[in-house]
């Protein structure tokens, strides 16, 4: 009489679901090396936008600094003198508002008070510091005093007078209150298509100057 042994087959199923599972993890682990590496980039962008963005906006503030400094010691003259009458640019980037009378003065006034105005091309009726490629037109601006360092360009300014204003607290007779504005506009140390985008920083500033009638 023969012995029946029943032999066990192999689980060969088995051995499928372990490779697709490892596939499976492999595919898992890929993507989160893929993710914690975009991550990093993208940290580091972001980085590299903030700094860019804090030197900009540090270099925009030297440039107000500067010209407030230079105000009455260099430009008050020239906006004062009596043969200084023109409307739009008594020099390069020195503005006469005070030419102008009733809506006229308002309209330009709250005009030049947007960002557009300033940073659009002259063509698309705006100020035009900057043209259609980003550079800067200097022929519409004055120079800091100082050189900024890690700029791509360095920063500028325009000055507007506004007229004489009635004597106020910082004002007093017999002195004269004579109104400015500042803008200034600055850009980081970015280049190219960057420098046109999140790199720019325009800032405000008026500026009353007191002093007696010569």
């Amino acid at each position: 009489m023969n012995a029946y042994h029943h032999r066990p087959q192999a689980r060969r199923g088995q051995r499928g679901i372990v490779l697709i599972t490892g596939l499976l993890l492999l595919v898992l682990i890929t993507l989160v090396v893929l993710a914690a590496s975009r991550s990093g980039r993208l940290q580091a962008v972001m980085s590299s936008n903030t700094r860019d963005r804090d030197l900009a906006f540090q270099a925009a503030e030297a440039a107000l600094v500067d010209a407030e400094e230079r105000l009455a010691f260099e430009y008050h003259a020239l906006f004062t003198d009596s043969t200084n009458s023109n409307v739009e640019n008594v020099a390069a980037g020195l503005l006469n508002r005070s030419a102008l009378s009733g809506s006229a003065k308002t309209g330009i006034i709250v005009k030049a008070s947007k960002a557009d105005y300033w940073v659009s091309p002259a063509g698309a009726d705006g100020y035009g510091w900057f043209d259609a490629n980003g550079a800067i037109d200097t022929s519409k601006s004055i120079a800091t005093s100082h050189a900024i360092e890690g700029v791509d360009q360095q920063p500028r300014f325009a000055i507007e007078y506004l007229g004489t204003a009635a004597p106020s607290v910082d004002c007093t007779l017999p002195q004269t209150h004579y109104r400015y504005r500042i803008t200034a506009l600055a850009v980081g140390a970015s280049t190219g298509l960057r420098k046109q985008a999140d790199t720019r920083v325009l800032l405000q500033s008026e500026y009353r100057l007191c002093l007696e009638a010569s």
